[in-house]
């Protein structure tokens, strides 16, 4: 009984560890501000829809665009506000397939703006990321900025 009581008490406590609290959430959206605002300033950024900031690094020149209501095939690599990877996809040689309107919102905001093959930096303020809460596994703090590095390579 008293290895079960210790076990649960010890899984308490690492789910608590990663619960932020307001203060933390407060804390990092400052930090996040200041992201937002230097990415917002990189040479040929643009502040979209709430706050979303793209950033080409290779235009195909492709005339076709990634409706929401699409499924799109991308790679990524996920950063947060201090460079440190969060996720990524898997190699090119699997692609990620998702369904675009079941991504986060920053993704349904800035992927309809990336026409096929263009690979782009996209920042996310959290109110369309992952918000106050961030991600269960703590690996993305609440309240945090994000910038993805995103290919789109086509629709299914």
């Amino acid at each position: 009984m008293n290895k079960i009581f210790g076990l649960i008490l010890v899984i308490f406590f690492v789910v608590c560890a990663h619960a932020a609290t307001p203060e933390d959430v407060a804390e990092e959206k400052k930090l996040s501000a200041v992201y937002l605002q230097k990415m917002s300033e990189e040479a040929g950024a643009q502040v979209i829809e709430q706050g979303v900031i793209l950033r080409p690094i290779f235009e195909s020149g492709s005339a076709k665009f990634p409706l929401v209501t699409d499924t799109v095939k991308v790679s990524y690599h996920l950063v947060d506000r201090e460079g440190k990877t969060v996720d990524e996809s898997i190699t090119a040689d699997e692609l990620a397939v998702f369904p675009l309107n079941k991504l986060i919102k920053c993704w349904q905001l800035a992927i309809p703006q990336i026409s096929i093959g263009s690979f782009y930096k996209v920042t996310c303020p959290s109110d369309v990321a992952y918000g106050d809460k961030g991600t269960s596994d703590g690996a993305i703090n609440g309240g945090a900025a994000l910038t993805f590095r995103l290919t789109v390579y086509g629709i299914e």
